[in-house]
């Protein structure tokens, strides 16, 4: 009963008064019992639980300082001690005190840290630092260009530009203004290279590098984004992110625009480095951009992860809720033009593990590909992961075509793999290597079978007949011919690689009318694999010629190098430049697929910045090639999966 239903009865005659008040006496009993009701179901929910309560852990005592070994060692070090995939307490020392307690409370480790109360988080991010007191260097580690420095001006000839995680919005990776003779490729020599400071967890993370009016530009795990001069390597300008930035930086109209782990999406000057705007691609805690964007007609298209997949590893965090999703930006202003989620099914409560911990779902479906535009349809095209929770949705492991000026599902094309019962449901708390049991897994998936989704986006091209046809690779190793037409009809596929967690296809391919040139890891836990280019007849799908990386440029090299390849190749003519996790960046010939050249960057640099560093493994952004200079990065410790390194490389090769 409300205040002004209690005033209109006062002001009653008595009679009536007195059955008005009879009734807010109903209404008032009614209240207390829905009341004690609402509590009776409250309450249970706001007692401690065990790991996340509000209870004083057993690790404190009173009166006793705050031991941050003891709090790391019941709530980090099941996951921090495994050497594979997180970072292990000494690398995490080259943080800050004040980063690793804001990735407590903000960051990465935010949803997982639940249950951590500010003192502990401040101890245990005190303990981390302390481990190293000589922290490196925080500065971008650049040198500013001299004043009237080239490098900015507009694009002067055919192909000297990649504008992106690709040289086309359609993601064909191919450079096809440029014609490479096998003399110029074995005329491939080290221009200048370029050296980031390591002050992250992980070193390297392999960022895709751009190319724009004579200026590259590339972002780092250091937080530090850069406009290189391509000749030189001298800095126009840097930037520091709030986030680590594993995104590529696409230049469009003027302005760059990238985005950060913290889910954060930022639009500069390009000429300047001047912040013109920064917006949230999602509010959920672990959302994250790890994938690349795509720009066209003056959108930015922005792929959404989480690492809620990740966080299965914990069995005491209730699992999941996060949703993988695409946002449409408007590159001049900042404006959001749509946001899809790839999971519209509400969330149900799914019960508690054989742990006693709650599972929720669906969830997942995570993007972590770069987003494909086909300007032609109207559409964005999305390649999707798995899904981390039931109930089974269609998004999960497809290629999903969304309009692009609303955002809304055209269709979907569900290619999750037929020996799993076409459903992909996974988190990595199901592998026997996290827990024996499998106690954390989906009443779907017992036996912990999957993570078979699509790093790699979805590419349209146009075959020598003149069909247009969308390709696929995942990481289950199936390469898929779609027909764009037909709503993602399959015309043919073929298994190019046995797939697996780190197997199959993963972050991407080239192809040109005639064919496709498709990169297979297949890299197990333990770093062995049977890496190996294929090239792929786009009118039949037969594949025409496979080269293996070889495992003999892994001797006298540190444990994580293998012969996997992950990074995605790049077409140039009748060449194809790819590089594979033994730090070999090679030149194949497109016809048959003898290597035409090949150089090994795990070796030391001197920067054209004064800073010393070394090569890693080539595995998540692949060459930028454009007329005269081939670039490409080298090191990725991201996940301990390969070679870790902090060097940007310029190649120059003569012209003509």
């Amino acid at each position: 009963m409300s205040k002004r239903a209690l005033d209109v009865a006062a002001a009653m005659p008595a009679p009536a008064a007195d059955a008005a008040a009879l009734g807010v006496r109903r209404e008032l009993r009614r209240g207390r019992a829905r009341l004690r009701q609402a509590l009776a179901l409250a309450v249970p929910l706001l007692l401690p639980i065990p790991g996340y309560g509000f209870a004083a852990p057993a690790w404190r005592s009173v009166g006793a300082p705050v031991d941050g070994s003891a709090v790391f060692a019941k709530r980090c070090a099941h996951c921090h001690t495994m050497a594979f995939l997180m970072p292990t307490p000494q690398p995490m020392s080259k943080l800050g005190e004040e980063d690793i307690y804001d990735a407590l409370w903000r960051g990465a480790m935010a949803e997982i840290a639940n249950g951590l109360d500010d003192a502990e988080r401040r101890a245990v991010a005190k303990y981390i630092a302390g481990l190293s007191p000589d922290k490196p260097d925080r500065t971008s580690g650049a040198r500013t260009c001299a004043a009237g420095a080239s490098g900015g001006s507009p694009p002067s000839a055919a192909g000297t530009e990649w504008g992106g995680w690709s040289a086309d919005a359609r993601n064909t990776r191919e450079q096809a203004q440029l014609k490479l003779t096998p003399d110029q490729v074995q005329g491939l020599r080290l221009k200048w290279a370029f050296v980031f400071p390591d002050e992250a967890a992980f070193t390297g993370g392999g960022n895709q590098i751009t190319v724009v009016g004579g200026r590259i530009y590339v972002g780092n795990l250091n937080k530090w984004v850069y406009a290189l001069d391509a000749a030189t390597g001298c800095a126009h300008w840097t930037y520091r992110a709030e986030g680590r930035v594993r995104s590529d930086v696409v230049v469009a109209g003027g302005v760059a625009v990238f985005g950060d782990l913290l889910a954060n999406v930022y639009g500069l000057d390009a000429a300047t480095g001047r912040l013109l705007w920064k917006v949230r691609a999602d509010a959920q805690p672990s959302a994250r951009i790890t994938g690349n964007l795509t720009v066209h007609d003056g959108v930015a298209y922005v792929p959404v992860s989480t690492l809620q997949e990740v966080y299965g590893m914990k069995g005491d965090v209730p699992c999941c809720s996060g949703s993988g999703s695409v946002v449409a930006i408007d590159v001049r202003s900042g404006e959001r033009v749509w946001k899809t989620y790839m999971v519209e099914t509400p969330l149900r409560y799914l019960g508690k593990t054989k742990t006693g911990t709650a599972r929720y779902g669906p969830a997942g479906v995570v993007l972590w590909a770069p987003p494909t535009v086909d300007a032609k349809r109207g559409v964005v095209y999305a390649a999707t992961g798995n899904q981390h929770s039931e109930p089974l949705v269609a998004e999960s492991d497809a290629i999903v075509a969304l309009d692009r000026k609303t955002g809304a599902k055209r269709w979907i094309r569900s290619l999750a793999p037929r020996q799993m019962g076409g459903k992909d449901i996974y988190h990595l708390g199901c592998e026997k290597w996290v827990d024996e049991t499998r106690a954390t897994c989906s009443p779907l998936n017992p036996k912990g079978q999957g993570d078979r989704d699509f790093g790699s986006p979805a590419v349209l091209q146009v075959r020598d007949d003149g069909r247009e046809i969308l390709l696929a690779g995942s990481k289950d190793g199936m390469f898929y011919a779609l027909d764009p037409d037909d709503e993602g009809k399959v015309l043919w596929e073929v298994r190019l690689g046995r797939g697996g967690e780190t197997g199959g296809i993963l972050y991407g391919f080239a192809t040109d009318r005639r064919r496709a040139y498709v990169p297979i890891s297949d890299m197990d836990a333990d770093l062995t694999a049977d890496g190996a280019l294929n090239a792929v007849d786009l009118m039949t799908g037969n594949r025409v010629w496979r080269q293996p990386v070889p495992r003999e440029t892994c001797q006298g090299k540190p444990q994580m190098c293998s012969n996997a390849m992950m990074s995605p190749p790049t077409l140039v003519g009748n060449v194809v430049f790819a590089g594979a996790n033994d730090g070999y960046l090679r030149a194949f010939d497109a016809d048959d697929g003898h290597v035409l050249w090949q150089y090994d960057t795990t070796r030391e640099f001197e920067g054209a910045n004064g800073r010393k560093g070394h090569g890693g493994s080539l595995a998540f952004g692949g060459p930028a090639v454009v007329n005269g200079m081939l670039f490409q990065n080298s090191g990725m410790g991201l996940l301990n999966m390969a070679l870790p390194g902090n060097v940007l490389l310029a190649f120059e090769y003569p012209t003509p």
